[in-house]
């Protein structure tokens, strides 16, 4: 993944700000700038102050200022530009003769400088220094955002054994870090058919939930996806009318009319799909997507999409094996605390009879928690006045079962299980008696056990180990043991679909609900939830 500058005949959209008092040489070589390359929009100011209003309001990509402005200088406009970003391309214009002035803004930072004429050589001059001060910083720019995705790749590596985690990064840092619209990774092994089941989806939740039937792709749909998968082959498609098209290596396909109105409708101006392939075998598709206002692919960035797949497929594996490595020697811990300022030691505590068992927790994009949890031994008005005491702790659904209640507490204070899962935890079983939580745990070895506890006694109170033993927890039980496959999202999200009664007839939540408690779009939602039930059919009707 290596740096490349962007090419000139490929500059497009180029946002302009060109200041000047002088109104006349203003309009005139504001025009010359637009006839001279297509891609400039220069938009005009004539003074400081409405150059400062205007560079604000409008963002431009580079900015011509004369140093004369009637209320300030060039050189006082080049300042509040680069407090805003070091490195926008400014360049100045100075009268002949200026070299002090022209010395000093070098020294504060201006991207170039040319002396003012009022011909047209000055003009020509003006648009190759701005196209060479824009070429230069959008392959700056694109050199940094791969920097920061090596980066961030090689943090991805190291970080996480878990592919549902592994996934969901790798999708953002396609969107956020090499400017992608939206991206989706999918696979193939829970669809007998061939089509895809996506796996994590960043930007464009709403156009697969559009694609998507139930949570799959099909292997029929027009999206780049299916066909890449298919071919195993990257595929291409453009959906814009005279957008560029892919390099001549790269095989392109021609889009349906339903799936050209279907991407318009999302802003989709280009996508394409890259197979992940290992030893021959298709496991699934790295699909991203551009939008009408990206420039199209090139070269670099369709070799780049290619290596990002084979890290895919390369971290899965990874992933797998350190998973699997943990697995083989891991440690189990009980960790009790007695805090009163930990949500569920104080509930408990206010309630002495009952007893809290956490069934499932979703960790929110507000960095709240929500807990769906079993209260035994207690009456539906004590237990209101309990949560309604602890500042931190809001009760929410209640349904009455046998012995007491399901309920769902939403928690806002940062929570035990947060500590732990930062440190390398794998949370196994939370329980509350008494003011008293325990928090049963896996970890990977004997060295991680004194830095948890070193963690969870810097934020709390009363902590202690009640238990340590090697191999795994043994609070498991016979009804358990389908669930062991599950990644943790997917045993989320079967326990809430269950105890909120998407299984029943008719459903006392829908797939869209669910997935507003888990801050996820649908169809992520609804493939986790069909990973599991295949998870858990596999155990137990096919268990060899």
């Amino acid at each position: 993944m290596s740096g490349t500058a962007v090419d000139r005949s490929q500059l497009t959209d180029v946002a302009v700000l060109l200041v000047d008092d002088d109104e006349q040489w203003a309009r005139v070589t504001s025009r010359l700038l637009e006839a001279a390359n297509d891609a400039f929009d220069v938009e005009l100011a004539h003074s400081l102050s409405e150059g400062r209003k205007r560079f604000e309001a409008t963002d431009p990509d580079c900015v011509i200022s004369d140093y004369q402005l009637g209320d300030g200088t060039g050189v006082d406009f080049l300042e509040t530009v680069r407090a805003a970003d070091p490195d926008r391309p400014f360049v100045l214009v100075t009268g002949r003769g200026d070299e002090a002035v022209a010395s000093e803004a070098i020294g504060r930072g201006v991207t170039d400088y040319i002396p003012k004429d009022h011909d047209d050589t000055d003009a020509t001059l003006l648009v190759n220094r701005v196209t060479n001060a824009v070429v230069s910083a959008r392959a700056r720019n694109q050199l940094d955002r791969e920097r920061r995705g090596k980066a961030a790749t090689l943090n991805l590596l190291t970080s996480t054994t878990s592919f549902t985690e592994l996934l969901e990064q790798f999708c953002r840092v396609l969107v956020a870090d090499h400017g992608y619209a939206g991206a989706w990774i999918g696979g193939v092994e829970d669809v007998a058919d061939g089509g895809l089941v996506p796996k994590a989806v960043d930007g464009c939740e709403a156009y697969l939930d559009a694609v998507a039937d139930d949570g799959v792709v099909s292997s029929d749909c027009a999206d780049p996806a299916a066909a890449a998968v298919d071919r195993e082959e990257p595929v291409g498609v453009v959906a814009e009318t005279g957008r560029g098209q892919s390099p001549a290596d790269i095989h392109q396909a021609d889009p349906s009319d339903a799936w050209t109105t279907l991407a318009e409708e999302h802003d989709i101006a280009s996508a394409v799909g890259i197979p992940l392939m290992h030893d021959g075998v298709r496991e699934g598709v790295l699909t991203v997507y551009q939008s009408s206002d990206d420039p199209p692919l090139d070269e670099t960035r369709w070799q780049l999409l290619e290596e990002y797949a084979e890290i895919v497929c390369y971290a899965c594996r990874r992933a797998e094996m350190k998973r699997s490595l943990l697995a083989d020697d891991t440690v189990s811990v009980d960790i009790e605390i007695g805090d009163p300022t930990v949500p569920l030691a104080a509930l408990t505590d206010r309630l002495q009879e009952a007893s809290l068992e956490v069934v499932s927790t979703i960790e929110r994009e507000d960095s709240t928690t929500l807990y769906l949890t079993r209260i035994t031994s207690v009456e539906h008005e004590p237990l209101q006045t309990a949560a309604d005491a602890c500042e931190s702790v809001e009760l929410r659904e209640c349904t009455p079962t046998d012995n007491g209640f399901r309920c769902e507490l939403h928690i806002s204070n940062r929570t035990p299980e947060d500590v732990l899962v930062a440190h390398g935890a794998r949370i196994e079983r939370t329980v509350a008696d008494r003011g008293t939580v325990t928090i049963s745990v896996s970890v990977g070895d004997h060295s991680v056990v004194s830095s948890l506890t070193e963690a969870l006694r810097a934020e709390y109170d009363e902590v202690s180990i009640a238990t340590l033993w090697n191999g795994p927890t043994d609070h498991a039980t016979a009804v358990e043991d389908p669930l062991e496959p599950l990644t943790d999202r997917q045993l989320d999200v079967l326990s809430h679909a269950y105890f909120d009664g998407y299984f029943e007839q008719p459903r006392d939540v829908s797939a869209t609900e669910l997935s507003e408690k888990f801050d996820i779009a649908r169809v992520t939602m609804t493939q986790h939830l069909r990973a599991a039930e295949r998870k858990v059919f596999e155990a137990l009707l096919d268990p060899d």
